[in-house]
Formats: C-alpha cells, sequence, structure tokens
C-alpha cells in the first residue's frame, strides 16, 4: 500500500492479507516467533496488528507488548534501511500526536536501534522465546534431560496402544472436541482466554493455514490426549499450540518430543523456539525444564 506525500496508510491485518505480508516476514532472520504467521495470526486482536506496505517495506503497528495501552511498531521489514523508516514514522507519530515507540525488538538488532539514539530501550522481561536445539528435544539425550525421558519411557509402557496422526481434515473434528472438553471448565478472561480463543479459531480454519502449519495428534486408541500445531521458518521450528491431557502421564513430554521428530522427518530444522512465558509461573518452569539452549530477548525501544 503506498502513501501521498508520505503520508502512512495503516490496513487491519486479516487472513487475507497473508500473502502481502508472508514475503516481508521470511526476510527477518531472526529465529523470534514474533515474524512468523502464527506469532501474528494467532494474538491479531490482542495486539490489534495495522500493516502498511511502503517503498517494499512492511511496517505493522499495533500495541506494546507490555502495556495494550500503548501504540507501537514492530521491527521494520524490506528494502528501506532502518533509518529511513523510523525517520519516517516518526512523522506518521507526530501527525498522530503519539510517541514513537518500537515493541519485541530482538537482541540481534537492538544495536542498530541504539545508533539511531533512541530516548529509551527496555528489555521485555517475560517475553524472551526459549529456544532448544532440535536434536536434543527429539531425544532428550544427556543427563539433564533423564527426567523427560523417563515421563517419555512412563507413557510408552502405560499405553502401548498409542499412536500419533498428523493433524488433517480426517481427525480434526476429534482434536477440537478434545480442546472443548479440555477447556470446558476454564474461563476465557485475559491472555490465557483470548490463546485458548485464537486455538479454536485456528482449528476451524485450519485447512487454510495447512500451507504454513504443521500439526501432530497423539491418539491412545481412539482417544485423543494431545496434539500440537507448529511453523518451520528458516531451519527453526516455532511451536505455536501444544495441548494436552495431563492425567495421561508423559503425555505432555511424549507430544513435545514427537512434534519435533515429525518435524524433522519433513524439514531440515536445527532448532525448536517453544515461544515465550508471557510471565506465567507455570509456563516457565515448563519451558524451563527442557533447558533452552538460548533465550532471545526483547526490547522496547522509544524515540
Amino acid at each position: 500500500m503506498g502513501t501521498d506525500n508520505q503520508r502512512l496508510h495503516f490496513h487491519r491485518l486479516t487472513f487475507n492479507s497473508l500473502p502481502l505480508v508472508l514475503p516481508y516476514l521470511h526476510t527477518s532472520g531472526s529465529r523470534s516467533c514474533d515474524y512468523t504467521v502464527g506469532g501474528i495470526y494467532m494474538w491479531i486482536d490482542y495486539f490489534k496488528y495495522h500493516y502498511c506496505i511502503y517503498h517494499d517495506t512492511l511496517l505493522i503497528k499495533g500495541v506494546a507488548e507490555d502495556d495494550v495501552k500503548r501504540t507501537a511498531f514492530s521491527l521494520p521489514l524490506g528494502a528501506m534501511p532502518l533509518s529511513e523508516s523510523v525517520e519516517l514514522l516518526k512523522h506518521y507519530c507526530a501527525d498522530e500526536g503519539i510517541p514513537l515507540e518500537f515493541s519485541a525488538i530482538t537482541e540481534e538488532r537492538i544495536n542498530d536501534f541504539r545508533a539511531l539514539n533512541p530516548t529509551e530501550i527496555t528489555e521485555l522481561s517475560h517475553w524472551s522465546d526459549y529456544i532448544y536445539r532440535a536434536d536434543k528435544l527429539a531425544t532428550f539425550a544427556g543427563n539433564k534431560m533423564k527426567k523427560k525421558r523417563n515421563h517419555v519411557n512412563k507413557f510408552l509402557a502405560s499405553y502401548p496402544d498409542h499412536h500419533i496422526e498428523p493433524l488433517s481434515g480426517d481427525n480434526l473434528a476429534a482434536v477440537t472436541a478434545f480442546f472443548d472438553r479440555l477447556c470446558s471448565e476454564k474461563t476465557d478472561n485475559g491472555m490465557a482466554g483470548y490463546e485458548r480463543n485464537q486455538t479454536r479459531r485456528v482449528l476451524h480454519d485450519f485447512a487454510h493455514y495447512q500451507s504454513v502449519f504443521e500439526g501432530i495428534v497423539l491418539f491412545v486408541g481412539t482417544q485423543v490426549v494431545a496434539f500440537a500445531i507448529g511453523e518451520v521458518t528458516g531451519t527453526t521450528l516455532h511451536v505455536h499450540i501444544e495441548k494436552t491431557d495431563h492425567s495421561f502421564d508423559g503425555a505432555n513430554e511424549y507430544i513435545a518430543q514427537a512434534m519435533v521428530r515429525y518435524i524433522s522427518s519433513l524439514y531440515d530444522i536445527d532448532m525448536v523456539n517453544r515461544e515465550d512465558d508471557a510471565g506465567d509461573p507455570g509456563l516457565q518452569q515448563s519451558k524451563l525444564s527442557y533447558y533452552p539452549d538460548l533465550m532471545l530477548r526483547k526490547y522496547n525501544v522509544i524515540f
């Protein structure tokens, strides 16, 4: 979308925008989940994402990851140098009467922003992505992962009639019914509630996402006990959704391992991004228990 006299016009991001924005997301060169289809479309309404394509550069406007009351922009992606994109957005924000803020800028780009003399740089302490070596999650090798191996072995011994299927139209109804049962006693408040509603939306529209998303379903007999949905960019698997019936001992570890093994059979991946914990203590404990090889830190940058 062009502008007249450098006046930027932002349009609401929708699924139909995917063909326009996807080529730019692939230029990020980052393992961050923020530059994936799932990372954007799972949170499209929560973060109020809008987009503008100007001079072959994608600009995304939304809200700050740590405060939805503040307007913030994502990293510009495309042909324009960062300095030009920042100047362009400074004029836009001056016209709008708002400060220029970028949110969730990854540590690999923070020095590029620092060179442009921002007034403030703040680390988003609860929004770092947890990233792991794919071979480690596929095998749970090593002393640190002994507990994970034990959980998997317990699952295998307890449920010999288990099997894995790719998520498809053949099992989508069963997966949706499973997820509805899993969430039947949970409220839809806050970020967790929003994430559950977006998971329902992804399942409902999965046929439209199949060109981007991959998924697996774990069965015990004919019963769904877990499923996972992810996306591959470059050599990184991003696990966007992972849901498990925890009454099946070891199912959580088994689905995590099986997802990496399945994707490795289809793509050449070396790392797995299990995304952030959003400050949730339970999620933090769970993600740390897999011993991340990298915590990809993110920052807010204000001019």
